[in-house]
């Protein structure tokens, strides 16, 4: 990752929990899943369009896609100050889901380490996602994917990191 900073504390002063996340100099709350900036990555085109889509219609404040790890990885060391969760297939061609959360999770002074990520999988990937579970993912989203299903997990997503 290039060299900006990316790091999450939590202000819990006063009756309201506050994610905020401090990225290249700048400091930006995430009060609401509104305000979350979202990568999206999944290689096949018409499941990455309806999960866009349902990302849209929930009201986010940013939405990356890729089609697989290698554009993840491209989009993080660009924008990484703006993205506060991924949502990665873990099938795909050229990198894998499990590779770029080996990838982000063990590259030495990567900025982005400890990003929330959201696994999307099919019901016959069980051993596939306790790798993933290994690796420190936030959750798992299972195909087809519902609005109501992705609006719950980001929210415990922030709930989490809070």
């Amino acid at each position: 990752m290039s060299g900006r900073a990316a790091s999450v504390r939590v202000n819990t002063g006063g009756a309201e929990s506050v994610m905020v996340v401090e990225a290249g100099g700048r400091t930006r709350q995430v009060r609401t899943i509104h305000d979350l900036g979202v990568l999206l990555v999944e290689d096949d085109d018409f499941t990455r369009k309806l999960i866009y889509r349902l990302l849209h219609d929930i009201g986010l404040r940013t939405v990356f896609e890729a089609a697989d790890g290698v554009q993840a990885l491209d989009i993080l060391r660009k924008n990484g100050e703006d993205v506060d969760v991924a949502i990665c297939d873990l099938e795909m061609p050229r990198m894998t889901g499990l590779d770029l959360l080996h990838a982000l999770r063990t590259a030495t002074g990567n900025p982005l380490a400890d990003l929330p990520v959201l696994v999307l999988t099919g019901h016959r990937e069980a051993d596939v996602v306790k790798r993933a579970i290994a690796y420190g993912i936030s959750g798992y989203l299972v195909k087809p994917v519902s609005k109501a299903d992705l609006t719950k997990r980001l929210a415990f997503v922030m709930q989490k990191r809070q």
